[in-house]
């Protein structure tokens, strides 16, 4: 090929750079009309007409279409976003565009942002495993659940692969947001596929960590309570305690709202296992962990279940029992010698 002259070499980047300078100038004009009176916003949403996909894509045109959707009236904000239509899907993989669909879904009416939903289908697998699609996907239900398109998607991709999707560095947040946000039958469906698909292992990975507090945070008396047998009986609750990740689920589980008495008794049998253990535990940060969100468990009153007293004495007299066989100096200096004492101050005999 012929070699570019070293003039023109020189100059191209003084012409990108003096292009760049021209559209953040055209840019911040545009927010600044947005953000005036009416006169001015009108001006400046006429000047957006017809450019909406092409400033999406752009570092500060995003944030101004962003604006518009904000600051204009439902009609006008509709018109713009609909502009998008036939660009969701590469706009959803676009570090700048992704902000522009989260916020159309965010302040728009749900009929006004369908489209997005349905450009979104295929392959929906896809999308809700980069890095930027799950956003969308997360916002869509979150704000438009009800879209048919919506719900579509979540009953046949998302909630039969919930355990699969789960353990993905971005999937896995669709996930929690449909136990968080989902319709009931939704959150019903998600949570049988977790409780079927291995929740101790799922406990165990970085990222399906999340989706078992999830589960423990949003779900059914009936599935946290099967969740509960689950982390109990198929696995030795003790090493997931002490598990870098599987910690973490296991707290959300002692932290669960106690509203039926088969949580409160499965509750009981776990927390009578880590009382066991609780010299183990303590050489762990991990473990010490879990540990304290036993002692926060047990300073919970409940009164609706009378049943939940007696493991609550047992976890006080296994952690005494553990202090009185004697721990080594530097776990008593840890946190968990904190709460040893804590919980010998508010043991049965010190109230008589």
């Amino acid at each position: 090929g012929v070699a570019m002259p070293a003039a023109w070499a020189q100059a191209k980047p003084t012409a990108l750079a003096m292009s760049l300078d021209v559209e953040a100038g055209v840019c911040a004009a545009l927010m600044r009309d947005l953000e005036a009176g009416e006169v001015e916003q009108a001006s400046a949403v006429e000047r957006l007409r017809g450019a909406v996909a092409r400033w999406s894509f752009h570092a500060s045109g995003c944030r101004v279409v962003q604006a518009a959707f904000e600051l204009c009236t439902a009609d006008v904000a509709a018109a713009l976003a609909s502009e998008l239509r036939g660009s969701v899907q590469r706009a959803s993989e676009s570090k700048h565009a992704n902000f522009v669909l989260a916020k159309a879904v965010e302040v728009l009416p749900a009929e006004h942002v369908a489209f997005i939903a349905e450009e979104l289908s295929s392959p929906i697998s896809a999308v809700i495993r980069h890095k930027y699609g799950c956003r969308i996907m997360c916002r869509l239900i979150e704000h438009a659940g009800a879209l048919p398109a919506v719900v579509r998607l979540i009953e046949s991709d998302i909630a039969p692969r919930a355990s699969e999707l789960g353990r993905h560095e971005f999937a896995h947040f669709v996930v929690v947001c449909v136990l968080a946000h989902g319709f009931p039958e939704q959150r019903r469906s998600v949570a049988q596929a977790l409780l079927s698909g291995g929740l101790a292992c799922l406990a165990r990975n970085r990222h399906g960590r999340f989706v078992v507090e999830a589960l423990f945070a949003h779900g059914g008396p009936e599935d946290r309570s099967v969740a509960l047998e689950l982390l109990r009986r198929a696995a030795d609750p003790v090493d997931l305690a002490m598990h870098s990740h599987a910690h973490g689920a296991l707290g959300a589980a002692l932290r669960t709202n106690v509203d039926g008495p088969a949580i409160a008794k499965e509750l009981g049998a776990l927390a009578s296992t880590l009382a066991a253990a609780a010299p183990l535990l303590a050489q762990s940060k991990f473990g010490q962990r879990v540990l304290h969100a036993a002692e926060k468990m047990c300073a919970t009153p409940l009164p609706r279940f009378a049943a939940a007293g007696a493991w609550r004495q047992e976890l006080s007299r296994q952690l005494r029992c553990a202090v009185s066989a004697g721990m080594p100096a530097r776990v008593e200096d840890t946190c968990y010698g904190e709460l040893i004492r804590s919980m010998w101050a508010r043991r049965p005999e010190a109230a008589i």
